[in-house]
């Protein structure tokens, strides 16, 4: 014997827009937590400073500005270097009075921290104490050295003694570095 459909009426209209609505929850399930994501990296991103290099000319008198691919030849002597404060060897929460903190070339991100590669920190030692600011862009100034940090460590290859520290806006960076 056959099989004989029977259809109401409503009922396939009903059906399908219930479908219409779960697969649109669905999209919504995957697509919004993914489009979240992108707009929040998108909005917390900063400049990468790792490759730039400083302009050729640079005003007398002033130490020079020396860019992160090039801190290597210029040992034993005072600089400014462009970079982002972090957070040193402990945890520090914004405002609070420090000593030492890390400057690195690259903030990261909210989703994606930034990478501590040994050869592209520079340990910041103060002069004097000041407030700290996760991610801040600053000019640092004083003394650069060598720690004799191993590569791949935690430590930081560099260290800038006796160092002044100022805050520095995005504009700067085109004015003293060129891609």
């Amino acid at each position: 014997m056959g099989a004989r459909v029977i259809t109401r009426r409503g009922r396939s209209r009903d059906r399908r827009k219930a479908e219409l609505w779960t697969l649109v929850a669905i999209i919504a399930a995957i697509g919004l937590p993914v489009f979240l994501a992108y707009v929040l990296v998108a909005a917390d991103m900063r400049p990468d400073l790792s490759d730039l290099k400083p302009r050729e000319e640079q005003p007398a008198g002033t130490p020079p500005v020396i860019g992160w691919p090039h801190i290597e030849p210029l040992l034993y002597t005072t600089v400014r270097m462009l970079g982002y404060m972090m957070d040193g060897y402990k945890p520090s929460r914004d405002g609070d009075p420090v000593e030492v903190f890390i400057l690195l070339p690259d903030a990261g991100q909210l989703l994606h921290p930034a990478h501590r590669i040994s050869d592209q920190m520079v340990e910041i030692r103060l002069r004097r104490a000041m407030a700290f600011q996760f991610r801040r862009l600053v000019w640092a100034s004083g003394n650069l050295s060598s720690t004799g940090a191993r590569p791949h460590s935690d430590r930081a290859a560099w260290a800038m003694t006796d160092a002044e520290v100022t805050p520095a806006g995005d504009h700067e960076i085109t004015r003293w570095f060129t891609p």
